[in-house]
């Protein structure tokens, strides 16, 4: 038994992901059978128009995920999370800053996203007795958020700290649990209120998984008002970079729901929503090799190991790349077993599908690169993604409304194939072979 437990430990990321996976599978069975195609599209809009709390984040997660893992070389954890280490009251200063921060962050959200949400499907939301009363949902959807929001700078702590086993397995109970409440809202006719149970979920599991582990560093942390952080050289300089990076792709991925939704309606806008879960889903797993190196990069950087810091990611990105490419001929395979079925009917048409895939991939292959030169703490590749979602975004509008699904996805895909790709690769062999000097 003790055996098993720690090879499920060894490939936790791997099993968060797959969770990932199987749960949006099961839920793409949920949402046919108890939704009706309209009520499908609201779900998908919801969770979209939500996702750009991301855009509140400014990157700054990521940031401090770097940092943590070059603060903490030296140090290591006690019990109740008391840190032993010579430079201590720098890494209680990390989470006491960005926890400040954060706070209003999510503040801002809450404030601007209640009323936005409102007013967006408001404009949709008339002769649709389907849909029933959305605003309620919608509000506490957006309090689920911020609450998890707010938590968002101790898991990068944590992970940044070398404990990532531990973070994705408080991850994958935040997904499990999320998923049956999500699964039991939907059984008893909740339809919209499902679209809170994930991040209601994520940040119970997280307070608890606190208060148990990490009270002592957390009450620290919040006694803490010195400031040994210089945040105008060592976080701003990086944070918005990616935070333009971030914004970016918001841009390039969540967006098309919402704009489908206004032009074609919502149930246009959950095939869209559906697709794009699936696509993400394969991207997410393949993003697990890359993901569980991020903090030992960050260290081999730190201390100029460059040999083992080149070799490991070149590894991992190969398999990365390979099992994308392994996923989306299974996804082609069930397309043409579910093809005239109605479960065909929740989902694009095989071959805006299969752009959409294209797309991910190329999304994932950007990140993976990005997170690579990010261990440098630089990021290079923000232009290249500002400038592909600057470019796709105005097209998209235009293709959304003369064209439709179809048009979306080709606009996006040729802007990823003709600029975003090839800029990215050119970047980072030439910054990657610069900086390793």
């Amino acid at each position: 038994m003790n055996k098993i437990f720690r090879a499920l430990q060894r490939h936790i990321i791997l099993l968060q992901r797959l969770w990932q996976a199987f749960s949006g599978i099961i839920l793409i069975g949920f949402l046919t059978h108890y939704l009706s195609a309209v009520q499908q599209g609201w779900y998908y809009s919801f969770l979209s128009l939500s996702s750009i709390f991301t855009i509140f984040d400014l990157g700054l997660s990521v940031v401090i995920l770097q940092l943590a893992a070059h603060y903490f070389v030296g140090h290591y954890w006690g019990e109740k999370g008391l840190i032993h280490g010579n430079n201590a009251e720098r890494f209680l200063s990390l989470l006491s800053q960005s926890s400040r921060l954060y706070l209003k962050l999510g503040f801002a959200f809450c404030l601007l996203m209640i009323p936005v949400g409102i007013i967006f499907f408001g404009m949709k939301s008339s002769n649709l007795p389907s849909i029933g009363r959305w605003q309620s949902p919608w509000v506490f959807l957006t309090i689920a958020t911020t609450l998890n929001i707010l938590l968002l700078p101790f898991f990068s702590i944590i992970e940044g700290s070398g404990s990532i086993k531990e973070v994705y397995s408080i991850r994958l109970v935040q997904g499990v649990l999320g998923s049956l409440a999500c699964w039991v809202v939907l059984i008893n006719g909740g339809v919209l209120w499902a679209t809170a149970m994930v991040p209601l979920s994520s940040f119970l599991v997280a307070a608890l998984w606190i208060s148990f582990k990490y009270s002592t560093f957390f009450l620290e942390a919040c006694k803490n008002s010195q400031s040994y952080i210089r945040w105008s050289s060592e976080v701003w300089p990086l944070q918005w970079r990616i935070g333009l990076s971030w914004l970016s792709g918001y841009l390039l991925t969540q967006i098309y729901t919402p704009i489908l939704f206004f032009y074609h309606g919502a149930a246009v806008a959950g095939q869209m929503g559906l697709s794009l879960t699936l696509a993400n889903m394969l991207g997410l797993l393949a993003q697990s090799w890359i993901a569980r190196r991020v903090p030992s990069m960050a260290k081999a950087v730190s201390q100029k190991n460059w040999q083992d810091f080149d070799q490991v990611f070149r590894r991992d990105f190969m398999v990365s790349v390979i099992f994308y490419l392994f996923g989306v001929l299974a996804f082609c395979f069930l397309y043409q077993l579910i093809s005239g079925t109605k479960y065909s009917e929740r989902i694009l048409s095989f071959w805006p599908f299969l752009g959409l895939l294209g797309v991910v991939l190329i999304n994932h292959i950007g990140g993976a690169l990005a997170a690579h030169l990010r261990s440098y703490k630089r990021e290079p590749l923000v232009w290249v993604s500002l400038a592909g979602a600057v470019l796709t975004v105005p097209i998209a509008f235009i293709s959304a409304a003369y064209y439709s699904v179809s048009g979306v996805v080709g606009s996006i895909l040729l802007v990823q194939l003709l600029l975003t790709l090839p800029l990215s690769v050119h970047i980072w062999v030439k910054y990657n072979r610069a900086w390793m000097q």
